[in-house]
């Protein structure tokens, strides 16, 4: 569950694809499942978790808390509880991804879903977006 200081997450699979009937864009990412991962050699171990977005996120100027309308997240789900409940993960991911217990991997908002590929623990987590013309022009930052 932990990410060597070397690495980085691995994107298993991306897909994207437009709907010409509907104008609508689907997206696909498939990536590995992290627990807690390191930011330097010397050990110190951090939460991690994937912010999907069509906007940058800046991990010193956005707040983690505060996703923009076509994130893979909801606000609401960060609104209470402290800072490090962000970060927590369930060792039994495919019965717990996409739920508020585990923020880390929450509950992902009217425009994604997220599921573990496969029943094995700790695999590959899948976020698939959906997206009308209408949503995407409509995509803004938090506030």
């Amino acid at each position: 569950l932990m990410t060597a200081a070397t690495a980085k997450p691995e994107i298993v699979s991306f897909d994207m694809s437009v709907d010409e009937t509907d104008l609508s864009l689907t997206i696909e990412v498939e990536l590995t499942y992290e627990g807690r991962s390191s930011a330097d050699i010397n050990g110190a171990v951090y939460g991690t978790t994937y912010v999907l977005d069509f906007e940058d996120f800046d991990a010193h100027a956005d707040s983690i808390a505060q996703p923009g309308t076509c994130q893979n997240r909801n606000a609401a789900d960060f609104s209470t509880g402290a800072f490090d409940t962000f970060w927590e993960y369930s060792l039994s991911p495919a019965d717990d991804i996409g739920t508020a217990s585990y923020l880390a991997y929450p509950p992902p908002g009217d425009l994604w879903s997220v599921a573990m590929a496969s029943d094995s623990e700790c695999g590959a987590v899948v976020y698939t977006g959906k997206f009308s013309w209408n949503d995407l022009v409509a995509c803004q930052d938090y506030g």
